[in-house]
């Protein structure tokens, strides 16, 4: 699959598109999607869900590939993320998902990416720490937004395990950060 990742990269960087377009584009259509639903267009809103975590993946493969990597697309990169984290939990909300569930979850996953990044301010290597990274967090998103549309109920237990299955990975890397605090 890495070879994939590649070429599909060095396809994408050939046509000289900056790769934060891909970011800005990917926080767009996340931007859209709450917007899709809170007027009914809830397969609209997926469709945007999917095309903004697609471009999110674009955006690092063409910035790797093309040699692009700066300090400003990481941070734009970073900061389109939570904003796209806060849209597709809001999609749910408007879906009929309670909205209690969704604020715990949303306050969960921002915990996970802020423990990362203080983690790593702090010297510290976390990618791969957890049940749930983002990547994981977004595709279950994405598919419990699909299941709201037709089952409610059923899409209501699946966020309670992501809220679970999140809060597990807000604890993992809280403990690995103290504990690789505490050994250094």
């Amino acid at each position: 699959m890495g070879r994939l990742y590649y070429v599909v990269g060095l396809l994408l960087s050939r046509f000289g598109v900056h790769p934060n377009y891909f970011t800005v584009v990917g926080l767009l259509l996340a931007l859209f999607a709450p917007v899709a639903a809170y007027f009914g267009f809830g397969l609209v809103a997926i469709v945007l869900m999917s095309l903004s975590a697609l471009f999110d993946v674009l955006d690092g493969l063409v910035a790797r590939v093309s040699g692009l990597v700066s300090r400003v697309g990481a941070f734009l990169d970073s900061f389109s993320d939570r904003v796209s984290d806060a849209s597709y939990i809001l999609v749910l909300g408007l879906l009929g998902v309670d909205f209690r569930l969704c604020y715990m979850l949303l306050a969960l996953s921002f915990l996970v990416s802020y423990a990362r990044a203080r983690g790593e301010g702090l010297g510290l290597v976390l990618k791969g720490v957890g049940l749930v990274e983002r990547q994981e967090r977004v595709l279950a998103l994405i598919v419990i937004s699909i299941v709201a549309l037709y089952n409610l109920w059923l899409a209501t237990i699946m966020v309670v395990g992501l809220v679970i299955l999140t809060f597990i990975t807000v604890a993992q890397r809280v403990m690995v950060i103290v504990n690789s605090l505490k050994s250094s």
